[in-house]
């Protein structure tokens, strides 16, 4: 009867440790906060950029020098913030620091990242070929084919969603996003295509064109990065649940 018994509290601890192992690991893998808050800044460097190009580019051809001026003074200061945000040793510690103070209270994960493959390898080379099939392809569409502006986001699909799949399915396991948010980008961002061809009045008009592209691409970005941060504090709770339980066990309660 006792030997029934202990393999009854071993079968209920293994399967307590598989629970324990799943939920860290699903935990680990949606600490979105580094992707959402990068996505954050690269939009504001978009409207940083985009904004006053567009109004340089108006205030030069209708001759308007101080405006033109403001313009370019606004670039010489967002380019240079800019390459410092995009260098590693310069901008990216910050990043860091701002990174590990809103997790402080949780301390650091680190998920191992297990050796690549040659077939790997290969299906990398495989993603970047295609990825630069689908720019060429795009940018003979909008250049020669002379598809009107308003189809920008459904042409640029054919670059953006086979990039967002290939890194979906050829980053290592231990680090992609959890279940459905790993395609659930790319899908957001295929209906808005869908959407604008089928005439859909979802478009900014004139000065704001740009935002068709800046802002699905960021917007449905920042979403997925949410949820996988929403579902993150779920698998926390659900981690803390299982170890609360674990602990009372080794007190004998």
């Amino acid at each position: 009867m006792n030997r029934e018994q202990n393999n009854k509290v071993q079968n209920q601890n293994a399967e307590k440790l598989k629970e324990i192992s799943k939920w860290t690991q699903r935990y680990a893998e949606n600490r979105t906060l580094p992707f959402v808050i990068n996505m954050m800044i690269s939009l504001l460097f978009g409207f940083a950029v985009g904004i006053p190009s567009y109004f340089g580019g108006r205030a030069y051809r209708s001759g308007n020098v101080l405006q033109l001026w403001i313009c370019i003074l606004s670039l010489m200061i967002v380019f240079p913030a800019l390459i410092f945000y995009s260098v590693p040793k310069w901008g990216g510690k910050y990043i860091e620091k701002l990174i590990r103070f809103l997790y402080r209270k949780e301390g650091q994960v680190i998920l191992a990242i297990p050796k690549k493959t040659k077939s790997q390898r290969r299906a990398g080379w495989i993603a970047g070929l295609l990825l630069g099939v689908c720019v060429v392809i795009s940018i003979i569409l909008i250049v020669f084919c002379k598809i009107p502006i308003k189809y920008m986001q459904p042409v640029s699909a054919l670059c953006v969603i086979p990039l967002i799949i290939a890194v979906g399915i050829w980053r290592p396991p231990s680090v992609k996003p959890a279940g459905f948010l790993v395609w659930l980008w790319p899908i957001l961002y295929a209906i808005h295509a869908i959407l604008v061809v089928a005439g859909v009045p979802i478009q900014f008009e004139r000065p704001w064109i740009f935002f068709n592209i800046l802002i699905p691409i960021a917007g449905y970005g920042i979403l997925c990065g949410l949820l996988g941060h929403i579902y993150s504090r779920y698998a926390l709770k659900k981690l803390k649940g299982l170890t609360h339980l674990e602990g009372e066990a080794a007190n004998g309660d």
